[in-house]
């Protein structure tokens, strides 16, 4: 894999985040939005994943296995919260379906587990946005500036969107980290402009062209003595073999 190769695929996370940057936006109109921008995370880190069988790169790596665990840990958490929160549920208002002391401890124990289980997928989540942000300050060359400063700036947006989502239940920490991770992504988007050919270089032809030189302006001096006709060298004023002045 070439390096061109690398940079396509940085391209298409790019196009890939883009989307999910707009169903992100979207997700305010409509819930179905979530589940496009999960499809276009999961094919933007096939991207990453590619790019890094060339790279070789343990920031890349760790950003990729660590968002995959994160999320997989906050959908158990959500999924135990929500099963703890039915049994609760059970226990207020259907009190002879089971033992009542069985029912309050297991919806205790499973939405604790829950909340767990969330705050474990949000840590591995602040660390995948993190390890990214490390590669792309490691390896700003690979990329123009311009691009890897916007790169950069959007990992620690999401980074800092991550922690705040995780007080989403005080509301304003809610809303200010949704705005952070849409900034975030539409940021990480600009690798979509990222150019794909390096500008040629001089040719070995134009590189190896030799320098001008000054012209000569005693080119154009005499060649035979007026007087006696020998032929003169050009070094002097006087004939060598008449004396002659030459003029």
């Amino acid at each position: 894999m070439s390096n061109i190769d690398v940079k396509k695929d940085f391209q298409e996370f790019g196009k890939n985040i883009q989307i999910v940057a707009i169903c992100t936006v979207l997700t305010i109109a409509t819930g179905i939005t979530n589940l496009i921008a999960l499809i276009f995370i999961f094919i933007a880190l096939g991207c990453i994943k590619r790019a890094n069988l060339h790279l070789n790169n343990s920031s890349l790596y760790e950003f990729r296995s660590k968002y995959i665990r994160g999320f997989i840990s906050r959908i158990c958490g959500t999924i135990i919260l929500i099963t703890g929160g039915v049994n609760l549920v059970l226990f207020f208002f259907i009190p002879t379906l089971f033992p009542s002391y069985i029912s309050l401890a297991l919806a205790i124990t499973l939405m604790v587990s829950g909340l767990l289980f969330i705050l474990i997928g949000v840590a591995a989540e602040i660390k995948s946005w993190k390890n990214l942000k490390i590669f792309f300050e490691n390896n700003s060359k690979l990329f123009p500036t311009n691009i890897s400063n916007e790169a950069i700036e959007g990992c620690s947006k999401l980074k800092t969107g991550t922690i705040l989502s995780a007080f989403a239940f005080l509301i304003i920490p809610g809303i200010i980290g949704f705005i952070y991770q849409i900034i975030g992504y539409f940021k990480l988007a600009k690798l979509d402009n990222l150019p794909i050919y390096d500008a040629p270089e001089s040719s070995v032809l134009q590189k190896s062209l030799p320098e001008s030189q000054p012209v000569n302006n005693f080119d154009t001096s005499i060649n035979f003595c007026p007087n006696c006709g020998v032929k003169l060298s050009g070094l002097g004023k006087f004939c060598a073999l008449c004396g002659s002045e030459i003029k």
